[in-house]
């Protein structure tokens, strides 16, 4: 088995995870309202986030996997959940001077 094969397994079954542990923390179903819609509305959530910075899911998911998982890295391109040694090595693939990080925790480059 090459490398690249157990990478794409192991990412595989981080975001079966993932998935299953965000679905059962946020109690939504497959049909209806939008789980990530449905998991900020809750006051749970709200506090969460408020204390951690992180949603109930993200911070069930990142103690379940021992990572750091933050869904808003998806629209960046990155996996949600990384290693403290992963996200630096992403951070520093951005070549910036200064980092700077929007209003849904998504780094960038501040000029």
């Amino acid at each position: 088995m090459s490398i690249r094969n157990i990478i794409n397994t192991t990412q595989l079954q981080i975001s079966t995870v993932v998935f299953v542990v965000a679905l059962v923390v946020s109690g939504c179903s497959l049909i209806g309202v939008p789980w990530p819609v449905s998991v900020m509305t809750t006051v749970g959530d709200v506090v969460s986030v408020g204390q951690t910075g992180k949603s109930l899911s993200e911070n069930a998911a990142s103690k379940a996997l021992e990572r750091d998982c933050q869904w808003s890295r998806i629209l960046k391109g990155w996996p949600p959940c990384l290693t403290e040694d992963e996200l630096t090595e992403k951070l520093m693939e951005m070549d910036c001077d200064t980092y700077a990080w929007n209003i849904i925790n998504i780094p960038y480059c501040k000029e």
